[in-house]
């Protein structure tokens, strides 16, 4: 299977077969006539197996290329690959006559003389080629696996020292840096980089900054590493390898904020197939900043009450304001407070640490259930988030009693009717919802009931907690179920949790926001932004789901406003692939240009 990426970064697999006849063929002959795109296919190609099938075209190559040693080298390979081996030499031997030595080619050429089984002709010619150019990766770890079968490491070693008298060397440099290292001779490890940086022109190559990176990292010298590479660091050139490194060090120096700026160059180079090591810097470094947040002493903090009353994307200066549906002044209002999550390993204690699963559900039903009964019931929904102030989401280790959870929701401006108590149970490998309904005015638990769920596979649960609450009202309340608009379409399957999260999300950034906040931070931000966006395109034709995501970009423009430009041409792909119609579909489109615009304003809108 071969790894491919779609227009929206989403990572995908398809056969070998597949790729060759519905990508492969037609992308070189797209680009036939330009040699520098068509020489990175074929080396891809080659790498993917492909070298039976790209003969015409490498053959293309090497008469058209502009750079003759390309062309001619990666024709021979080609050759090589398909074991025609008398082509293969003549190819080079002919490039050698009429333009005379060139290391690569010589190389190359060693290469087929090993394949014949001539390998004192083989090791004489690599020799000949690394002379002309010594800083040949595969030639120079070729050169150095000769002598180390030949005498051991220290033959290796002595190779690497050959290797490195010759004019314009670095490369050999860097394994004797790297020896030095091994034997904690630091002085002499800098000073061979010293050496080979003086030999390379800007920008040093990547591979060079990838090795020093590493070594010194590997062995314990983080700030020299730091020192040494990142003044000569271009995410644009040298990516996530040489990146990943610096975000390490960086990172086990306890220097958080710099490994974060540097995380945030690499994605900004919007690299699909970079996302799964940049998304697990993301996760470590929040870690990290949870952990630096976390209090000296373990005392309770303080802890604020937001309420969001329907439709959490209706609120906050939403543009789609005006299509929430009335309510009558006597409609009976009805509070939802989660955020109660029993763990198996209870602490006893308060503590800091990364939003996990249950505590995002926790936070979500209440979301959905809030708009739930907005729209679909003729009462008003109110979703209660606790908020621990300097730290963030608020999740409670035991439930409220009756009487607690009614004195909180009084401290509203407006205090609900009836409230509805959810607890996750996540002590068991099979977790459980408890739903309480309880009435406002005197405390009295109405009714409760219970829904069991498989942890890895939660949309069933949200959907059932949703049914039996709104049954639970209809029952013990006398609350009436209405007709909901034609544009709230909650999706099925999987993607009803997918869809739980993004409300869950965009409460987090919404937050970020709110002035009666204090502390916190965001985590996630790209995903968070990739997530809405690819459930837009499982959902193509869902005005609910793509209002969510217009929403989540106003918020997300206050936070981080630069973030946004990464973005744009995802979602002008969505917008043309997958517009909507009618006028809710036109204002969609009207909001997702005016908040991508640079010049649009950002209206605060505090609650």
């Amino acid at each position: 299977m071969i790894k491919v990426y779609d227009g929206y970064g989403r990572e995908m697999f398809i056969t070998k077969q597949q790729w060759r006849d519905g990508i492969l063929l037609d992308n070189l002959k797209k680009h036939r006539d330009d040699p520098d795109q068509l020489y990175g296919m074929l080396v891809g190609a080659l790498q993917d197996g492909f070298a039976a099938d790209i003969v015409a075209f490498a053959e293309h190559l090497h008469r058209t290329d502009p750079v003759p040693y390309r062309g001619t080298t990666l024709l021979a390979i080609v050759y090589m690959e398909n074991n025609r081996l008398d082509e293969a030499e003549k190819t080079l031997t002919d490039f050698l006559s009429k333009h005379g030595d060139n290391g690569v080619v010589l190389t190359n050429l060693a290469k087929i003389y090993s394949r014949r089984g001539d390998d004192s002709r083989a090791e004489s010619t690599l020799w000949r080629g690394l002379e002309l150019d010594p800083n040949q990766d595969n030639g120079l770890d070729w050169y150095a696996a000769i002598c180390r079968d030949r005498g051991g490491e220290a033959e290796a070693l002595d190779a690497y020292r050959r290797v490195a008298k010759l004019p314009q060397s670095w490369r050999a440099q860097l394994w004797l840096a790297r020896d030095a290292l091994q034997r904690k001779e630091i002085s002499a490890a800098m000073a061979l980089y010293d050496e080979a940086l003086a030999k390379v022109k800007t920008p040093v190559p990547a591979d060079m900054l990838m090795q020093m990176s590493g070594d010194l990292g590997n062995n314990g010298y983080l700030q020299e590493a730091i020192q040494l590479v990142e003044p000569c660091f271009d995410p644009a050139i040298h990516g996530v390898l040489v990146g990943n490194n610096l975000i390490k060090t960086n990172y086990d120096l306890g220097r958080i904020d710099r490994a974060r700026h540097l995380l945030h160059q690499l994605y900004a180079e919007k690299r699909p197939d970079w996302q799964e090591t940049l998304r697990y810097w993301d996760t470590e470094l929040a870690k990290a900043e949870v952990a630096q947040r976390a209090p000296q002493k373990q005392e309770l903090p303080s802890v604020a009450m937001m309420s969001v009353e329907g439709p959490l994307w209706l609120r906050c200066g939403s543009p789609f304001a005006a299509l929430l549906p009335s309510k009558k002044d006597t409609a009976r209002s009805i509070a939802i407070l989660g955020s109660t999550v029993l763990q198996a390993d209870p602490s006893g204690e308060p503590r800091t640490q990364m939003s996990d699963n249950s505590g995002r559900i926790s936070r979500a039903i209440p979301l959905l259930l809030a708009e739930r009964i907005h729209l679909q019931t003729d009462a008003t929904g109110i979703a209660l988030i606790p908020w621990a102030q300097n730290f963030g989401f608020a999740v409670f280790g035991r439930p409220y009693d009756d009487g607690d959870i009614c004195d909180l929701a009084k401290q509203n401006d407006r205090p609900p009717d009836f409230l509805v108590g959810l607890t996750v149970d996540a002590t068991q490998p099979t977790w459980n919802f408890s739903i309480r309904l309880v009435r406002a005015a005197d405390g009295i638990r109405i009714v409760e009931m219970q829904v069991a769920s498989d942890p890895q596979d939660l949309s069933l649960a949200g959907e059932r907690v949703a049914e039996i609450t709104q049954l639970m009202l209809v029952k013990h309340v006398g609350v009436r179920t209405i007709r909901p608009p034609k544009w709230y379409r909650t999706p099925t399957g999987p993607d009803f949790f997918n869809y739980l999260l993004r409300l869950e999300q965009q409460l987090a950034v919404t937050c970020m926001n709110l002035d009666f906040l204090e502390g916190g931070g965001l985590i996630g931000e790209h995903e968070i932004l990739d997530g809405i966006i690819h459930l837009c395109v499982s959902q193509p034709d869902n005005e609910l789901v793509r209002m969510v995501l217009v929403q989540t970009l106003r918020q997300m423009k206050k936070v981080h406003p630069a973030l946004l430009a990464e973005y744009r041409e995802k979602l002008e792909l969505l917008q043309r692939e997958h517009p909507l119609k009618g006028d809710i579909g036109k204002m969609i489109a009207a909001n997702i240009s005016g908040t991508m615009s640079d010049d649009a304003p950002v209206v605060e809108v505090k609650e």
